[in-house]
C-alpha cells in the first residue's frame, strides 16, 4: 500500500492542516487500493488495507489537532466493523472518542471542530463521545451498544483510559456471557422474522436474512464475549 504518512506530511504546509490536500492524499491512497483489487489481491487484504489507511489518517489528524496537550487523556477508538478492521469501500467509519471525565465547553468545541474536519476531508464518520461511565450506562441498557463496543480497537491516545474502558465493560461487570448470548439469540430470531424466516426468498437479504452475514457476525460476537477471542481464526 502507498506510504500514506508521506502523502499526509506533504499535505501539511506552512498554512497548517488544510482539508483539500489531505482529501487528495486519501483519494490517491484509496485509488491505489482499488488498483490492487483490479490486479487480483485478496478482498480480505483490501478491506484490512482500507482500515489501516483510515487508522493512519485519523491518528495523524488527531495528533495534529491536539498535539498531546488539549486532550492528553482522551483516546480515539474504532468500533463496529471498523473495529474488526473490515472497512468496505462504502462503509461508514464508526468512531468513539473516549474521555476520562465530563466534557468542558472548550473541549466540546475542539471535538466539534475535529469531527467537522474529518467530514471536510471526505470521511463519512459515525461517532459517539463518551466517558467510561457513559459506556457502562449506555451499554447496560442496549445490547446493540455493548456489541458495538466489544469490537473496539484503540487507534491513538491514552492506552490507560482504553484499558480502563475494557475492564469496565467486561462480562463480569455488565452483560455476562449467558445474558449476552440470550439477547443476541432473541435479536437474531426477531430479525429473521422480518425476512419470512427463510433464506429461500427470490431476492434474499444476504446481510440481514437467515444464514446471511449478520448471522456470521453473531457467532463472532458470542465467541468474543464468552472466550475473549479476538478473531474467527482464534
Amino acid at each position: 500500500m502507498i506510504k500514506i504518512e508521506n502523502l499526509l506530511a506533504e499535505a501539511v504546509t506552512s498554512a497548517g492542516l488544510r482539508p483539500g490536500p489531505i482529501r487528495k492524499a486519501i483519494e490517491l491512497a484509496t485509488a491505489r487500493i482499488f488498483e490492487d483489487f483490479d490486479h487480483g489481491i485478496s478482498p480480505l487484504k483490501l478491506v484490512a488495507d482500507k482500515a489501516l489507511l483510515i487508522d493512519r489518517v485519523l491518528s495523524f489528524c488527531f495528533e495534529k489537532f491536539y498535539g498531546g496537550s488539549s486532550c492528553p487523556d482522551c483516546c480515539l477508538v474504532a468500533v463496529g466493523g471498523y473495529g474488526r478492521k473490515e472497512l468496505l469501500p462504502g462503509s461508514d467509519i464508526d468512531l468513539m472518542i473516549l474521555l476520562p471525565d465530563e466534557t468542558t465547553p472548550e473541549l466540546e468545541q475542539q471535538l466539534s471542530s475535529f469531527l467537522a474536519f474529518l467530514w471536510d476531508i471526505g470521511l463519512e464518520i459515525g461517532h459517539s463521545v463518551r466517558t467510561v461511565d457513559d459506556c457502562i450506562r449506555e451499554g447496560k441498557g442496549d445490547v446493540t451498544v455493548i456489541t458495538n463496543m466489544i469490537e473496539s480497537r484503540l487507534i491513538t491516545g491514552s492506552e490507560d483510559l482504553y484499558e480502563r474502558f475494557n475492564k469496565a465493560i467486561a462480562p463480569e461487570h455488565i452483560w455476562s456471557s449467558k445474558d449476552f448470548f440470550e439477547a443476541k439469540l432473541a435479536e437474531q430470531q426477531q430479525r429473521h422474522l422480518q425476512f419470512n424466516d427463510t433464506a429461500y426468498n427470490l431476492e434474499p437479504n444476504i446481510k440481514e436474512g437467515p444464514g446471511g452475514l449478520r448471522d456470521i457476525h453473531i457467532i463472532g460476537w458470542v465467541v468474543r464475549r464468552h472466550f475473549g477471542a479476538s478473531s474467527f481464526h482464534e
